[in-house]
């Protein structure tokens, strides 16, 4: 079995930098807060997350496990994101990333049309493939939306 547990950063503060330098907004901060007790229970995988630094507070307020940190999720589109997904070998992921690719990759995945707001998480299984190589459009079971 193969899973994918997708994470929207939560809400960036006003664009007063660099968007690459945004941090969390005090909304963003709660949410966040709200979403750690709620991914209790989910299985340990391997985070990447995207560099910037909302996606980087997001985490660190939700897990306290490593994770591996990339600007590609920052900059890749939805489609990208698919490939840079088929090319991993860990059995269970953990993605924090942006809008609108992590919600492609949600919607592409499930089949149906998910759109992700701040701090909202999807987990998607495919009990029977042991590979990302094997998952087709629609083919994931969608385990929980928050």
């Amino acid at each position: 079995m193969i899973e994918l547990i997708l994470i929207r950063h939560a809400h960036a503060g006003p664009y007063t930098l660099p968007d690459e330098a945004r941090k969390l907004s005090s909304q963003g901060l709660e949410e966040a807060r709200q979403l750690k007790p709620k991914l209790k229970g989910m299985p340990e995988g391997h985070w990447l997350v995207s560099s910037v630094v909302r996606t980087r507070q997001t985490f660190e307020l939700i897990s306290e496990s490593s994770a591996e940190f990339s600007e590609s999720w920052y900059h890749a589109s939805g489609p990208a994101y698919l490939e840079m997904i088929q090319e991993r070998s860990e059995k269970v992921i953990y993605l924090v990333a942006h809008n609108p690719s992590i919600s492609y990759l949600a919607s592409y995945f499930s089949g149906e049309q998910i759109q992700m707001e701040t701090a909202n998480c999807v987990h998607l299984q495919w009990p029977t493939l042991d590979s990302w190589k094997e998952v087709t459009r629609g083919s994931a079971i969608v385990q929980t939306r928050i």
